[in-house]
């Protein structure tokens, strides 16, 4: 396995390289273009997708962002879908725009646009087809969900895991909530390669407000229920974020995890969330990285493959 080089170091483990190219998530609001110039060249971004805006405003910004030279990966929202017709035209649409990856959601729209109540039902029906991109992710639940139960969440996850790529875990803000899911589905058979989910450098007032308003609202009493992790995490000391963002560096480590990589959830925060993972990914590599060729790079198994 050839090892990989990362700026400080002359080899470098999977978690200083989960650091140093995470995915960027952003919202497809005005300015998002902008303010995705401070990624450097071939970073992926993953462009959401929501009722407010739709399925085609989604597609259009991930356009002008690969025009940055980023490698994009829309989100579709099945419950946008308003037909099978449609579905046909969003494929059409990545394939004429080069996009060969999508990250699939149920989405949040109260009732289904069309015939797709659920990101499952368009898995199904993309498995079907020769028409379909690449690499297809889809979204997890460490800390379940506020409307779906554990037991469907669990049974929907593996049904997925037949068609799909990979998974990104929703935002979460407890590091050992996280791996203690991971942890268990892995001895339960999941095997798809999983981005972990984290907040990018938010302004934390602001942080609360998203996270209560797009549906984090269970997570965030649930945690405050474990000790009133949250107030202490979105107070002054970001000391804490920071230790999240660790202890999930250094868990990339662990093969037995298959931990593709850090999903960095920016809020169009964007160029201060990618200093806040370079800074830390300099001194993961610098506590981590061993300076000599004895180090092999797992970058390999970092590598999701259709």
């Amino acid at each position: 396995m050839p090892a990989t080089r990362v700026a400080g170091v002359r080899e470098a483990g999977p978690g200083c390289l989960a650091l140093a190219a995470p995915r960027y998530e952003v919202l497809p609001v005005s300015g998002v273009v902008d303010r995705c110039r401070a990624l450097p060249s071939g970073a992926t971004v993953t462009v959401t997708c929501s009722p407010r805006h739709g399925i085609e405003h989604t597609l259009e910004t991930a356009v002008e962002l690969r025009r940055l030279d980023l490698r994009v990966v829309p989100h579709v929202a099945a419950r946008l879908l308003k037909s099978r017709g449609h579905l046909d035209d969003v494929l059409g649409r990545l394939t004429a725009e080069e996009l060969d990856e999508v990250f699939l959601v149920g989405g949040d729209s109260p009732q289904p646009q069309g015939p797709y109540a659920s990101g499952l039902e368009v898995l199904e029906t993309l498995d079907s087809l020769s028409q379909r991109p690449r690499l297809i992710g889809v979204p997890a639940y460490p800390e379940g969900h506020g409307i779906i139960d554990a037991g469907r969440l669990r049974a929907s996850l593996a049904a997925k895991a037949a068609v799909a790529h990979y998974a990104v875990t929703q935002l979460c803000f407890d590091a050992g909530v996280i791996l203690d899911w991971l942890t268990a589905q892995r001895r339960d058979g999941f095997s798809l390669p999983v981005y972990l989910g984290v907040a990018g450098r938010v302004d934390p007032a602001r942080l609360m407000r998203i996270g209560m308003r797009i549906g984090l609202g269970p997570s965030m009493r649930l945690l405050r229920r474990q000790g009133g992790l949250v107030g202490r995490l979105l107070g002054a000391n970001r000391r804490r974020q920071d230790a999240l963002l660790e202890a999930l560096a250094a868990a990339v480590d662990q093969p037995a995890l298959n931990i593709a990589g850090i999903h960095v959830y920016t809020f169009n925060e964007v160029d201060a969330s990618r200093a806040c993972l370079e800074s830390l990914r300099r001194k993961h590599c610098r506590d981590s990285c061993q300076p000599d060729s004895r180090r092999r790079s797992a970058a390999a198994a970092m590598t999701i493959t259709s």
